[in-house]
């Protein structure tokens, strides 16, 4: 009996919540004493009481038992299974129920039906209720499912029956108590029907990704096949797979029943399909897969596709789609995902075993999917990349591994152009690659195994020294801070001893210069001397004017993967050497060396802030999201943060940086010295040669902006391991202008 009891006290906890208030605290008194009564003694005569439900056949309720106590069970159990209590519900069903349904399977369908549904909660309400003779009583009630899968739905009237096991009320259950149609044997089923992923274009309409790749699903059905070991050989053929596989796969499934045997490319369909339809009668599916039309041109921004992580499953199944599903997992396909992905349409359904649908519980629309509009101009990103590998193949493996081109427009943050040498084709990297998957896996395993690892984008995740290109934010902070003024020079004999003796890239030194004539010069002494007197004044002065124009700080770009290098200071020099900060740190980072490690983009921002007078824009890559023509997001400048300099100050760098390309004495005029460009238009910029140890040749770079007056966009362009700046990365620098401004090779 304490199970009676047990269900009736849940019953009182919790009818407030789910049943209507039907009875006046007299009545109240009465069930309790008829409670106490059957639980203690034989039954007695009491007062009838009246049903707090409709009743659908109006009968005598037995001296025994009443419809209080059935009302209490079919509660407890419906709360119960609210709140995921398996065992409660189970210790609620009839002796027989429990006979013909051990526990484990019982909690087991519960369990994988709340799965199926991706079920959140659930609420009850009883609506009537009948007695089929004296030990029977029917239930009506609604429940309403609140899901993950295709949102809340209400399952109306049905049915759970009570049995009287001795002279308690149980649960005479079966699978028909979750749905009615699982009685007959009907599964639970959920469909996710994705929609297609969105294209990806350039910002001038030029397609660079899209869904037009090839797969073809072959189906076969075993009892329509007249000569079986044939068609299996066949098959096996054509998949390259064993034929005991192919058998495996026809067994999995009803001999009746269209069966899914696997996958071919487009052109092995093109070979075959016609032997497949005359030996097997086989039909075909066609799979639409990604395609990245210049494969080998924008792989470090586009990036890839492919399956979820074991640990994204959680949440990929939550947002519809299936753990097989292709989804974006580098670059913009990553990082613009659930915009290119779309939401897929879902369909609860009950199902026979065979498929043969036998209810609709619910569905949801497709949500289409989104095209891609990046900041990149195609025809210049082509430009960019042919100059990189140009200059790599001329130098005949005297350069190192790799170099990066970052073109950025320094009045917005769009990014123009993004190039990491060597670079690798995307398409062997996805699912289903259209070059076909042996191809494809060569293809893979020389990028895996190339030493120059072409997968790293060394324009937004490399981290280099900068060199000479650090001097300009040297300049920025002496002048800002009013250690330094306009006028005051330094003499330069080309050695520098305060703690070693540190000598010049020019023997016998530049002379006596300003700090604008020291950045055309390129002078090292002249920047040891800015270092150590910053470091004097503050030894967080220069790392932190370093932070504001983007070093050693993520750099904002949210679309793809960064890095966020790293600037030292007196706290973090602890992480690399055991000794403490000193003022030789500060001359070193001055120069752009010791602790000082930037990507190109991040060099890209601080030129810009110089160009455009002191603003920060976020970089970005992505111009425009949209369907059919009508674009949802378009991007907008965003800034970071405006530089705490004066104009004065900014143009007095500037003087300095533009004297680079035109004075005798810039590191790039000769450079630079015949360039239509500096007819009308004009550029300015700084070398930079960043010694590497223990790699003997340094790191080549050169940033420059153009045009001189209302400075349009940035260039930085690095060559690992080169030689000089105004050698290597220069000239690069120079085409690269040349053509985006007079569309000259």
């Amino acid at each position: 009996m304490w199970l009676a009891d047990s269900a009736y006290n849940s019953y009182n906890e919790h009818r407030v919540l789910y049943c209507e208030d039907k009875s006046s605290v007299k009545r109240w008194l009465l069930v309790i004493g008829l409670i106490l009564c059957l639980v203690g003694c034989a039954p007695q005569e009491t007062e009838p009481l009246h049903a707090q439900l409709p009743t659908r056949i109006p009968t005598i309720t037995p001296s025994y038992n009443n419809m209080y106590d059935a009302e209490a069970v079919v509660t407890a159990f419906l709360y119960h299974w609210q709140q995921a209590e398996w065992e409660a519900m189970y210790a609620l069903l009839s002796e027989s129920s429990q006979q013909a349904t051990p526990y484990d399977s019982f909690a087991a369908l519960y369990q994988s039906s709340h799965e199926t549904m991706r079920l959140q909660s659930l609420e009850f309400a009883l609506r009537a209720q009948a007695r089929e003779g004296n030990r029977i009583m029917i239930f009506v009630y609604d429940v309403t499912f609140h899901t993950n899968s295709i949102g809340t739905f209400t399952d109306q009237n049905r049915e759970i029956r009570l049995v009287l096991d001795g002279e308690a009320w149980r649960i005479a259950w079966s699978p028909g108590d979750i749905f009615r149609q699982m009685a007959e044997g009907g599964l639970l089923r959920l469909e996710s029907f994705p929609p297609l992923r969105g294209n990806i274009y350039d910002r001038n309409g030029e397609i660079l990704a899209d869904m037009n790749g090839r797969m073809v699903k072959i189906l076969v059905i075993e009892n329509q096949i007249e000569d079986l070991d044939l068609c299996i050989n066949t098959l096996a053929q054509v998949l390259e797979i064993p034929a005991e596989e192919v058998q495996n796969r026809l067994n999995r499934n009803n001999p009746d029943w269209l069966a899914e045997i696997g996958l071919i490319e487009g052109n092995v369909f093109d070979v075959w399909e016609s032997a497949l339809v005359e030996i097997c009668n086989a039909q075909f599916d066609a799979i639409r897969t990604r395609r990245y039309i210049y494969g080998d041109l924008l792989p470090h921004v586009i990036g890839t596709v492919g399956y979820p992580e074991a640990d994204e499953i959680p949440q990929v199944e939550a947002a519809g789609f299936r753990q097989d599903s292709i989804l974006g997992r580098s670059g913009i396909e990553r990082g613009w995902d659930e915009t290119l992905r779309g939401t897929p349409g879902m369909r609860l359904s009950i199902v026979r075993p065979n498929g043969e649908p036998l209810r609709l519980l619910g569905e949801t629309p497709i949500q289409p999917s989104q095209s891609v509009y990046l900041t990149i101009d195609l025809d210049l990103q082509r430009f960019v990349t042919g100059v990189l590998s140009e200059a790599f193949v001329a130098s005949e493996g005297a350069f190192g591994d790799g170099g990066a081109a970052v073109v950025m427009n320094v009045n917005t943050g769009e990014i123009l152009a993004m190039v990491s040498y060597p670079t690798y084709n995307a398409n062997a990297f996805i699912p289903f690659p259209v070059m076909g998957q042996e191809q494809a896996q060569q293809i893979i395993e020389q990028v895996i195994n190339d030493p120059r690892r072409p997968q790293l984008n060394r324009a937004a995740q490399g981290r280099y020294p900068s060199g000479s290109i650090m001097k300009t934010i040297t300049a920025i902070a002496a002048l800002a801070s009013g250690e330094y003024t306009m006028d005051e020079t330094y003499f330069s004999t080309g050695v520098w001893n305060r703690d070693i003796p540190r000598v010049d890239w020019l023997a016998g030194g530049h002379g006596r210069l300003n700090l604008a004539g020291a950045l055309t010069h390129s002078c090292n002494t002249c920047f040891y001397e800015a270092g150590y007197r910053l470091d004097n004044r503050d030894p967080y002065l220069l790392p932190t004017y370093a932070n504001m124009m983007g070093l050693g700080v993520d750099p904002g770009l949210r679309d793809i993967e960064t890095s966020t290098g790293f600037i030292g200071t007196p706290d973090t020099k602890i992480n690399w050497h055991p000794e403490p900060w000193s003022y030789s740190d500060a001359v070193n980072m001055a120069i752009g060396q010791g602790m000082v490690e930037v990507s190109p983009l991040q060099m890209a921002e601080a030129y810009a802030i110089v160009a455009n007078n002191g603003v920060r824009y976020r970089p970005q890559l992505v111009l425009s999201t949209g369907l059919l023509g009508e674009m949802d997001y378009h991007m907008q400048p965003e800034v970071l943060t405006t530089l705490d300099v004066s104009t004065d100050i900014l143009d007095y760098i500037r003087s300095g940086l533009c004297a680079v390309t035109t004075d005798r004495s810039g590191t790039a005029e000769f450079v630079f010295r015949n360039s239509p460009l500096m007819e009308d238009i004009g550029v300015c910029g700084k070398t930079g040669t960043a010694q590497n140890p223990p790699n003997p040749k340094p790191h080549a770079w050169f940033v420059g902006y153009a045009p001189r007056e209302n400075p349009e966009i940035v260039v930085v362009v690095i060559i690992e391991n080169s030689g000089d700046g105004s050698a290597h990365a220069a000239p690069i620098t120079r085409r690269i202008l040349e053509y985006y401004f007079l569309g000259e090779d």
